[in-house]
């Protein structure tokens, strides 16, 4: 019995000593450091890729390029905030974005002064099956009727033309909202020292504020 005991701890001493030398990891996958951090990084593919920062290096990191524009502004106002624009920053950082907003016309025909005269107007259109419907919400223009709204001045006159022919009398074409363009000045990738400078340049251009792009 004693002789049992006596191999049973030499093989167990055996087997510890074998453990700490490393030469049963291969066998059964134990590590005699354990999984501490040294070796779980020195078991990593290509380990001197990886780099600690501290805290304080990640609070450093620089921003990120943001896209902003300044604008609306008229062709009075642009050519001082694009001259801004040259003198601060390099050629080919800034873009000037150019946007139509097209104008609106009616068809029309009024004010009336007297009620019958109105309704009279619009039973005989009724009769002969030309559309139209009474003006509403145009100040200055009621009551009156209304033939049709449009984008272009061309396309008014064109119906305008069309309902002459017809011999409807007095049509007139009128601008309810006049074509604008307006002109904005973008900086598509502003790095940080343009961003701290941005203030500084606004009052330089002329410029209300600094924004994020409204559109790609």
């Amino acid at each position: 019995m004693l002789r049992w005991l006596l191999v049973v701890l030499v093989a167990a001493n055996l087997a510890f000593f074998a453990w700490t030398q490393g030469w049963l990891t291969g066998l059964i996958g134990l590590s005699p450091q354990g999984d501490r951090e040294p070796e779980r990084l020195a078991r990593q593919v290509q380990p001197q890729d990886i780099q600690i920062l501290p805290p304080a290096t990640l609070a450093r990191r620089t921003p990120a390029p943001v896209c902003v524009e300044a604008g609306p502004f008229s062709p009075a106002e642009l050519g001082r905030a694009e001259t801004a624009l040259r003198t601060a920053l390099p050629e080919g950082s800034w873009q000037l974005i150019t946007r139509e907003k097209p104008g609106q016309w009616m068809v029309y025909v009024g004010p009336y002064a007297k009620p019958e005269l109105m309704q009279r107007r619009m039973d005989d259109l009724r009769k002969r099956q030309i559309a139209f419907e009474e003006a509403r919400n145009l100040p200055g223009y009621e009551p009156g009727l209304l033939f049709g709204r449009y984008g272009t001045e061309a396309d008014a006159r064109a119906l305008q033309a069309r309902l002459t022919a017809q011999k409807v009398k007095y049509v007139r074409v009128v601008r309810l909202v006049a074509p604008t363009t307006a002109h904005t000045l973008r900086l598509p990738r502003a790095d940080a020292q343009t961003q701290a400078n941005l203030p500084r340049l606004r009052e330089t251009m002329g410029a209300r504020a600094w924004v994020t792009c409204s559109t790609p």
